[in-house]
């Protein structure tokens, strides 16, 4: 009797596993069948287990969405419900009509496959191992989520135009979320040019210009913008009266790569390797290290003074603001009008249904010209040195491979017997060049007289006030540089390009000044009579400098970790900054201001002050360049006004670009945008959707602090490094430096005492300046003035006001 008894309880406890079992094999299927519901409670997993689908939350609202099942923090990849989220209790289930339905307590009921309902009462839905969710009657698809994608672009995905010349026309396109916890559509989209069908641009809104470009289809293959593995991808385009379309698959067996558009405009390049996902991100505008890097165009017009002469090349024609598009005129009244508008610097024209002639109003050297692409553009002036035509091409080859040899060894002789001259002049003077040498003596070596007997003006103004600054030859300077070689080439700005030279035992940067820059003689004179009088440690040392007929040069300590905006900026890069490092910078650059405002023989204002122009040395301390803009200011000088605007929109104060009126206060709003942007990792252009206003980076951390929030606004890169309380105060400081009135602004003083001390309580920050997004155009400058860079702002000296 007791052995019957353990019997039926064996027997009831194998039925109840197997019960068990069969639920969790139903909770883990692919399928939702008529009757069935899926709730908060429950996921749906595709056959092969690669894509989940269910419901995730941000604060109180629910999205039905497709995540990666291997990716821990389930970024969905797909959201059926970004503009209406479910509120209590959200339940997925087909009705008897067809459709998929989102439902929640509220009883107020959203179709997801709105138009293309599965009649046949043997309808399903099933979850595919592409991440596809598909509606079924019977064995045939009536629905899929891949025809209405969120931000991300998967395999097997189809993005472009369909049912041209219909009733039924659909452009089918990804859209960004509105931030990283807000999957409600965000202010960019990519997709398909619909007027040059074989380009793929990334489009602040559908219906406004392109401001990037993701790729075009070249006939053959499909070259994107930014640097990748093109084994990973194999993509087909289609293109015909109907529809144009791309698509694409993974090559490597067994990895897993697509594309998300993130909430900044950013393209992220996703792969899944093994369990891990690793995500590379490209910032087609902000990444100098791109092969093409243009993406976002500047302003600056082509000057009148260049011939009408325009030069074509096979290229592609960049998108922006800047360009004009008009339908119906031919290749001669494209290039009519823009030689009669100086201010245009390219025209394109391409036949597609009409013929499509593109004016482009920006910099042309800052055109996205990568000597490839689908039509030609024609371009004001000369060609570009880089791109030339074919025969042109062949006739450089051959006397390249005559005259480059024999050019190299002569030149190889002439260095040579150079140096062997100088080292005698050295050995013969007696200079040291132990470590303990200054540079200032170092370079003296190359210190070469001009062969004329007389020397300009500049020059000899500029060695009567600065006897102990090194005037360098420009022989001297040609070798060290390689004759100014690409490959030395560091970067540029305003000023003019910078190039890495190399004297014995020295290494330098080499600043040359183009014959088109912004600045000129006064700003060069300014720069060298400024930091040779400057000695800190957080201020970039001058070396020498060269005046040769109209060249214009300065010689500076190398700085191998270039400026601080390749770091913060650059998603690859940033995580080489940890919190405390970010710390030490924030502090030395306050340092180095408080050395210009306060303890240096002159009371200087730089006026430029950006996070390009914080360069980093060797060990990751902040020196501050650039003196080009800077002004002295004397013991009793108050503020000072000028007819002269210069420097660099989203850095100046308010005063200072609307009325001309600067003072140390100035300096100080551009330190607490740099602040933020240090903090957050974000440039101070980047635009924030906040409650139907369009918010810059200081509106955003101004919504934030007052919402309680502002820990929000840090880095995500160096989120384990940070301390609250050294974020917090860190973002208080830069609210109270670009506060709105100058005088409620803290001194260089205040704020080194502020960071140097976190139990200091804070006064509470005021509304800041220019905190919603600004167009350079909504500055009032003087319009005869108006010849800048977008953001370069050139608006001397014309009232000092005395306390």
């Amino acid at each position: 009797m007791e052995v019957a008894k353990r019997l039926h309880l064996f027997v009831l406890l194998n039925i109840l596993l197997l019960c068990c079992y069969f639920i969790c094999v139903s909770d883990a299927s692919d399928t939702l069948r008529p009757g069935q519901t899926l709730g908060s409670n429950r996921t749906l997993v595709s056959s092969g287990g690669v894509f989940e689908l269910g419901f995730f939350s941000f604060d109180d609202k629910n999205y039905l969405g497709i995540w990666l099942r291997n990716d821990k923090y389930k970024k969905a990849v797909w959201v059926a419900n970004q503009e209406y989220p479910m509120i209590v209790r959200p339940v997925l289930f087909i009705s008897d009509d067809g459709y998929l339905v989102l439902n929640d307590a509220r009883g107020d009921p959203k179709i997801v496959n709105d138009g293309a309902p599965a009649k046949d009462g043997n309808s399903s839905a099933k979850l595919l191992d592409t991440g596809n969710l598909v509606l079924l009657e019977g064995n045939r698809m009536v629905w899929q989520s891949f025809e209405d994608p969120s931000d991300t672009y998967l395999p097997g995905m189809k993005l472009g135009a369909f049912n041209f010349n219909t009733g039924r026309f659909r452009n089918r396109f990804l859209t960004s979320w509105l931030s990283p916890l807000d999957p409600s559509q965000g202010s960019f989209a990519l997709g398909v040019d619909l007027e040059n069908r074989t380009r793929f641009d990334v489009w602040r809104t559908i219906e406004d210009p392109a401001f990037q470009v993701f790729g075009y289809w070249d006939g053959k293959t499909f070259e994107m913008f930014f640097p990748t593995s093109s084994r990973k991808y194999n993509f087909s385009f289609v293109s015909n009266s109907k529809e144009a379309y791309l698509t694409f698959t993974n090559n490597e067996n067994g990895t897993l790569s697509w594309f998300e558009l993130a909430s900044n405009g950013d393209t992220n390049e996703v792969t899944l390797v093994g369990k891990e996902i690793q995500i590379q991100s490209h910032s087609l505008c902000h990444d100098r290290l791109l092969r093409n890097s243009s993406g976002c165009l500047s302003v600056m017009p082509s000057l009148c003074s260049e011939r009408d002469n325009f030069s074509k090349i096979n290229a592609l024609m960049p998108d922006s603001m800047r360009v004009n598009r008009s339908v119906r005129i031919g290749l001669s009244d494209c290039e009519l009008i823009c030689k009669s508008n100086c201010s245009c610097t390219a025209y394109a024209t391409f036949n597609g249904d009409n013929k499509i002639c593109e004016l482009y109003y920006g910099d042309k050297s800052e055109l996205k010209i990568s000597g490839r692409g689908n039509h030609s553009i024609y371009i004001r002036g000369d060609l570009p040195t880089q791109f030339s035509s074919s025969d042109h091409r062949r006739t450089s080859n051959l006397l390249s491979a005559i005259l480059v040899p024999v050019m190299s060894l002569l030149l190889l002789i002439a260095i040579l017997y150079y140096c062997r001259s100088k080292r005698k002049d050295s050995n013969r003077i007696g200079i040291e060049t132990s470590q303990g040498a200054t540079s200032e003596k170092l370079l003296s070596i190359f210190w070469g007289k001009p062969k004329d007997n007389t020397s300009s003006s500049t020059e000899r103004e500029l060695s009567r006030e600065n006897k102990e600054l090194s005037m360098l030859s420009f022989s001297c300077i040609s070798a060290a540089t390689g004759n100014f070689s690409l490959a030395n080439k560091l970067g540029e700005g305003g000023f003019g390009p910078v190039f890495k030279g190399n004297l014995p035992g020295v290494e330098v940067a080499v600043k040359r000044l183009s014959k088109h820059s912004v600045q000129g003689v006064e700003e060069f004179k300014t720069e060298v009579q400024l930091i040779s009088e400057l000695q800190h440690r957080n201020l970039v040392k001058l070396l020498g400098c060269c005046i040769h007929g109209e060249e214009m040069i300065l010689v500076y300590e190398y700085m191998p970790n270039k400026s601080l905006d390749t770091f913060i900026f650059d998603p690859r890069r940033r995580a080489a900054l940890d919190w405390g490092q970010r710390k030490l910078i924030i502090e030395g650059i306050a340092q180095g201001l408080l050395y210009l405002h306060k303890y240096s023989r002159l009371r200087i204002i730089h006026r430029d002050l950006k996070t390009s122009n914080i360069l980093l040395d060797a060990h990751m301390n902040p020196k501050i360049s650039d003196f080009g803009m800077a002004r002295i200011f004397h013991e009793n000088d108050s503020r000072a006004v000028t007819r002269r605007v210069v420097g660099t929109y989203g850095y100046m104060s308010p005063e200072y670009a609307v009325r001309g009126h600067f003072s140390t206060k100035s300096d100080i709003f551009s330190y607490g945008v740099i602040l933020l942007e240090i903090v957050s990792g974000q440039r101070n252009t980047t635009t924030f959707d906040c409650l139907g206003s369009t918010l810059n980076l200081i509106g955003y951390a101004w919504n934030l602090w007052n919402d309680d929030r502002a820990w929000e606004l840090l880095d995500s890169t160096v989120v384990n490094s940070c301390t609250m309380s050294e974020l917090l105060l860190c973002i208080q400081v830069s609210l109270l430096c670009v506060q709105e009135n100058p005088e409620e602004r803290p001194t260089m003083s205040d704020v080194v005492s502020m960071l140097g001390n976190e139990r200091t309580v804070l006064p509470a920050p005021k509304q800041p300046a220019l905190s919603t997004y600004l167009n350079v155009g909504e500055i009032d400058s003087p319009r005869d003035e108006q010849q800048h860079r977008p953001s370069q702002v050139n608006v001397t000296m014309s009232a000092v006001h005395a306390r």
